[in-house]
């Protein structure tokens, strides 16, 4: 079934033009992923009748996956009630024609009966129009299984769909958290949801409210990372920017799987079941992703820290500067009264080498706001280069190298830590000490496992 589905949405791509043919190769689900989805659902193999939903349907490609599945595995199954959402009209007559194609095969090859309803509706905002009558109330529709491979563009806040879905505070958000969001809504009980997701969902502050919305209704029982090529041997490997995620509705299960590979879904690695609370953060619902067991080693070691940085009275904050917000304050030279901009390229082997042949490195004070006292700060920068070895760059600065300076300033790319009593100071024995972890090779690795974006 699922080789029919890619082989005729095959013959759609080759159709259209060379620029519309990289482009439609880019939105279907690859063969290996969507087999590696399917397989990710628990079935039950003694129910004799599933209810499925493919809220962006495409070609049916994850429908034609989830059908062979659920044939294969439940072998009690009778029938089959799948749901697909589509509003692509170049999608939908290859959408009907391989559920038509899959309808028969199953028959033939299962004797499952498969009973197909397709809805030329936006999934977000149309679903709510359909729904089952029971003996006590009326309710949206619900199913046993949904599979999702959402679109990735982004609605504003206003927009139907966000005020469909209801909740979002984001000027503007991804369509498939808003996917996600409905389709949580639509399981039944006991009920499975795979999706793939941006990697930002796993760790982005801007969505701890629906991550959190997510783990009261929804467990987590497996995930599977893609990982990229390795570009950068002093780096760590890097995830791309989509990993597969299984929910269940029930009871939170005790331990989570985590799998990998460096493909569609070829060649899979898994490591040993990771206790729930260690991948899923208790308070805001943060996913940790490790890549290995040596991985999920390093994030226990550092884990269990004794001290952090608010129990030594410190915190990290962002640079004062923005260089669009100072215009007619920046100069290039000092001139009376202006004070020293530590800016990113002057972080230098570890130091902070101050004055720098570049632009922009002095600000005059008129604002209190723009200045802070010149005292020992720990420079961090958090927006890495590609050329950087490291995801992690910081830099001490001590205030003895500018002692003819009251105050300094700090440009809005880099952050800094200091004491959080303003009136004390970071002295310089604790300061080369949180250099050595802030720079060492594990504490690199360990921000590249529980951080899934360069801010």
């Amino acid at each position: 079934m699922l080789n029919l589905a890619v082989r005729n949405t095959g013959k759609l791509i080759r159709e259209k033009s060379k620029s519309e043919n990289i482009r439609l190769g880019r939105l279907f689900t690859k063969k290996d992923t969507a087999r590696l989805m399917a397989s990710m659902l628990r079935i039950d193999e003694k129910k004799t009748a599933f209810t499925v939903l493919d809220p962006g349907a495409g070609t049916g490609i994850l429908s034609a996956a989830v059908v062979e599945e659920i044939c294969k595995r439940a072998t009690s199954c009778e029938q089959i009630f799948l749901t697909c959402f589509e509003t692509n009209p170049d999608f939908l007559p290859m959408l009907n024609d391989n559920l038509e194609r899959i309808r028969k095969k199953a028959k033939h090859d299962y004797d499952v009966k498969l009973f197909v309803t397709v809805y030329e509706e936006n999934y977000i905002v149309d679903s709510k129009n359909h729904y089952t009558v029971t003996f006590f109330d009326t309710v949206e529709d619900k199913y046993d299984i949904i599979i999702c491979n959402p679109p990735t563009e982004f609605y504003g806040k206003y927009s139907e769909e966000a005020l469909t879905a209801g909740g979002v505070s984001l000027v503007k958000i991804n369509a498939a958290f808003l996917f996600a969001k409905m389709a949580a809504k639509h399981l039944e009980e006991d009920g499975r949801l795979v999706i793939i997701l941006p990697i930002t969902y796993a760790t982005a502050a801007e969505l701890s409210t629906l991550r959190k919305e997510m783990a009261k209704s929804l467990s987590i029982n497996r995930i599977h990372l893609f990982i990229g090529k390795q570009k950068n041997l002093k780096r760590a490997v890097p995830l791309k920017k989509n990993f597969i995620i299984s929910y269940e509705k029930g009871e939170k299960s005790g331990s989570i799987q985590i799998t990998t590979s460096t493909d569609a879904g070829k060649s899979i690695t898994s490591l040993p079941p990771l206790p729930y609370d260690f991948v899923v953060d208790p308070e805001n619902g943060m996913l940790t992703l490790p890549k290995s067991v040596e991985d999920t080693n390093i994030v226990r070691y550092i884990s269990n820290f004794p001290e952090t940085l608010s129990s030594l009275g410190l915190k990290m904050s962002t640079g004062l500067v923005i260089d669009s917000k100072c215009e007619g304050l920046l100069f290039t030279d000092p001139i009376r009264g202006s004070v020293p901009l530590i800016r990113p390229a002057t972080m230098q082997n570890g130091g902070i080498t101050f004055p720098m042949p570049i632009k922009k490195q002095y600000i005059a004070p008129v604002n209190p706001a723009l200045i802070q006292k010149n005292k020992n700060l720990i420079i961090v920068k958090r927006i890495p280069a590609k050329s950087d070895e490291r995801f992690v760059n910081c830099s001490i600065y001590l205030a003895s190298q500018l002692p003819a300076y009251k105050y300094i300033s700090t440009h809005n790319k880099i952050n800094f830590i200091d004491t959080v009593d303003k009136n004390s100071e970071i002295c310089a024995r604790l300061a080369f000490g949180l250099f050595a972890i802030l720079n060492s090779t594990i504490y690199d690795r360990y921000i590249s496992i529980v951080s899934k974006s360069k801010q």
